[in-house]
């Protein structure tokens, strides 16, 4: 089976998508990176142009999975090869916080894992350990108005807001 994932080998999304595409039996994996699809001028006209409307189809929230010739957003990726059980929700918080894209999986309507990409390693690691296990109306409760600075949001309130 051939898969490619246009994203960053170390982001934490990619990562929990090799470990779920490992879980099905899916070992051999190829890496497309961002920064090899763009060049000053915009995108490259060497065959990467339908990864460019992949990535642009899909709000630029990596990581995008080629997986025989079929493309994936990260959601639609473990939809179809993760738990059935478990649904997927990503967005893209508000700039003005560190995090760049959240990602949470739900089972029942409790939490099960978050992942916030481009938020410090340690507060992620450590709100991931927090509410896990929480029901979804009760982390919304808790971290609607938790601020950051001068910054009107935070990642807590930015995870409350999307869930």
């Amino acid at each position: 089976m051939a898969v490619v994932i246009l994203g960053n080998k170390e982001g934490r999304l990619e990562q929990r998508l090799v470990e779920q595409l490992n879980e099905v039996g899916i070992k051999k994996i190829a890496w497309v990176s961002p920064e090899t699809l763009e060049v000053h001028d915009g995108w490259r006209e060497d065959g990467s142009a339908v990864w460019r409307m992949q990535y642009e189809f899909y709000g630029q929230i990596l990581p995008i999975c080629c997986i025989n010739s079929y493309f994936y957003s990260f959601v639609q990726a473990m939809k179809k090869y993760g738990p059935q059980d478990i649904k997927w929700k990503v967005w893209a918080p508000s700039p003005s916080v560190c995090s760049k894209v959240i990602a949470v999986a739900i089972k029942d309507d409790v939490i099960q894992e978050v992942i916030m990409e481009g938020s410090c390693m340690g507060f992620s690691n450590a709100l991931n350990i927090l509410v896990k296990g929480m029901e979804v109306s009760r982390v919304v409760q808790l971290l609607q108005n938790v601020p950051c600075q001068t910054r009107g949001t935070s990642c807590p309130q930015e995870l409350a807001r999307g869930l």
